[in-house]
């Protein structure tokens, strides 16, 4: 089984205020973050929604986030990820939160026409499960947030 881990928003994870609604009943919000990978040992920026379940989030704080990362490692590798995460707040501690979900995880090679000509496939996706956890750093609408992930 291959580990993977990932620090998400260690500096540059902020929600963005002008596209996150005013009221509660509308429940979408806009997420912006930078990502460090601790496994391929690269920075990567990325963008992605929260969405309220209704109820669910009033009531528990459970809420869906889907994101992309790209990660900015050296030309020829290109290496991207898509992530899927059903999130949970902890109602005794503010602002910290817990979550699950799926990774879709790309990297590919650019070794041009010789890779072709040898049948050398130059790309790899791997699907894992998420585990993460992360803390809002306030309460408005574009709070930034700290939020490790690891993916399994």
């Amino acid at each position: 089984m291959k580990i993977k881990s990932m620090f998400a928003g260690a500096v540059l994870a902020l929600g963005v205020a002008a596209f996150a609604p005013s009221t509660a009943s509308a429940q979408v919000g806009f997420v912006v973050q930078g990502s460090y990978g601790f496994d391929i040992e690269e920075i990567g920026i990325g963008a992605g929604v929260n969405l309220g379940l209704g109820s669910l989030t009033e009531k528990q704080g459970i809420r869906l986030e889907a994101t992309f990362d790209y990660f900015l490692v050296s030309d020829p590798l290109k290496f991207w990820e898509i992530n899927g995460n059903l999130l949970k707040d902890i109602p005794s501690i503010k602002n910290l939160y817990v979550g699950a979900g799926v990774n879709y995880a790309h990297s590919s090679f650019d070794c041009g026409a010789l890779c072709n000509l040898a049948g050398v496939s130059n790309s790899n996706s791997d699907i894992g499960i998420n585990v993460l956890g992360g803390y809002k750093l306030g309460s408005g609408k574009a709070a930034p947030f700290v939020q490790a992930r690891f993916a399994i």
